[in-house]
């Protein structure tokens, strides 16, 4: 284990360095809020093409492949998320009815178009058959990930509804996976698909009247079953253990990836910085839950009732899984553990709710970097690294410890007496 990936006594996700070129500095525009959603569309669309260039840069990695698609799905899904709420704001100008505006669509995709279309209807009637193509796409968007969590996270967690009311019972959780069953994904037709919706879309945001046509080579549909073997992404399997983890394979190495990146093209580093940070810190947020999820000694309702009711936190994760994070490293490396929560702390003091390197403003449409913030990327991109090292080390240790100890107990009962009852 390399000192660069070690967890260090005293992290500063802040701390500025010496180099110049690793500084940048984000100030948002709290006087444009569509310009500020716009620049992020962009940067996320941007972040997108990259991975896809990486995956194909040379003969495909088929393993790549299949889990990179989760985090470049997001990457491109969000871009247009934003520019579809860059092109409300533009019209929409009083702040009650921006928020209005974001809580009646949240992220479904389909209605902010169907929202932003009264707006647009030159641009409509110029390329009547680009916007029907966009919204029979969204329509079907819609179908698969409404909310914007089907590429970020595994599965979707419901509270089962045949209970007796009357009864003052524990809710019970069930939980369904996004991809239930292997779907071969095309995945050269999705990046084409999601190019070019985010073409038709810019010309909306600028109010050019060009005609894009290029929608005519592609069906209509989200996720669209097919291609080559080197270029299609195969998800979606029958086991249940491992769910997290090519989630949290993919967000952690895409970040990457964008670090390597900037490091080549410095002028890129704003541009690429927010949507790295993003990648990196819901890696975070997975490789807790897949500490929680499948490594912890919690029965299935009550490891699901944790992670539907901490939702993004960061720290109330960690206090979730540390008590059982500490029997399995043992009490000697105690010390280490009050390093890591330094990080945890810093980390969720800086983005509780995970909306900072999302989105341009919170929930209330507050502008996120209101006054000039440095960042030191390498030193981020350093301290996110660390934690994420640290998080699959004890995952793989807990599995180990875990898998060693079903053993022993299945070799003990195997050589009990056949007549004794275990279930007394």
């Amino acid at each position: 284990m390399g000192d660069s990936k070690s967890i260090v006594a005293d992290p500063q996700f802040l701390k500025i360095g010496g180099n110049a070129e690793n500084i940048i500095i984000i100030q948002g525009n709290i006087n444009d809020l569509a310009n500020e959603f716009f620049i992020y569309s962009l940067n996320f669309k941007k972040s997108a093409h990259i991975i896809t260039e990486h995956l194909f840069s040379s003969r495909p990695d088929i393993s790549k492949l299949d889990t990179y698609f989760f985090s470049l799905a997001f990457l491109y899904r969000h871009s247009l998320e934003l520019i579809l709420k860059a092109i409300g704001f533009q019209y929409i100008k009083e702040q009650s009815e921006r928020k209005k505006f974001i809580k009646e669509t949240f992220h479904n995709m389909a209605e902010i178009l169907r929202e932003v279309s009264p707006f647009i209807q030159d641009q409509i009637e110029n390329n009547r058959g680009g916007y029907n193509w966009l919204v029979s796409l969204f329509d079907d968007m819609s179908l698969k990930d409404k909310e914007s969590d089907s590429f970020r996270y595994p599965f979707g967690i419901t509270v089962i509804k045949d209970q007796d009311p009357f009864l003052e019972m524990p809710k019970k959780y069930g939980i369904k996976s996004f991809f239930d069953k292997q779907t071969h994904i095309d995945l050269i037709a999705f990046v084409c698909k999601m190019e070019v919706a985010f073409n038709i879309l810019s010309n909306y945001y600028s109010n050019t009247l060009k005609i894009i046509e290029d929608y005519k080579k592609y069906k209509p549909l989200f996720l669209e079953e097919g291609g080559g073997y080197y270029g299609q992404s195969v998800v979606g399997y029958s086991y249940s253990r491992n769910r997290f983890y090519p989630y949290v394979k993919a967000y952690t190495e895409s970040a990457d990836i964008l670090h390597q990146y900037m490091n080549k093209k410095t002028e890129i580093k704003g541009s690429l910085f927010i949507p790295m940070c993003y990648l990196y810190r819901n890696g975070i947020e997975l490789a807790i839950k897949e500490i929680l999820f499948e490594e912890c000694s919690l029965d299935h309702q009550s490891a699901v009732k944790k992670i539907k009711e901490k939702k993004h936190s960061i720290s109330a994760l960690w206090n979730s899984i540390r008590s059982e994070v500490m029997r399995h490293v043992g009490v000697s490396d105690e010390g280490h553990l009050l390093n890591v929560e330094k990080y945890i702390k810093q980390l969720h003091d800086f983005d509780g709710a995970s909306d900072k390197f999302r989105y341009p403003t919170n929930k209330d449409l507050q502008v996120h970097y209101n006054k000039p913030k440095k960042f030191d990327v390498d030193n981020v991109a350093g301290f996110f690294g660390q934690l994420s090292y640290f998080f699959h080390g004890v995952c793989l240790m807990m599995s180990a410890q875990n898998e060693m100890q079903a053993d022993m107990e299945a070799e003990y009962r195997a050589q009990m007496p056949d007549e004794y009852d275990y279930s007394n």
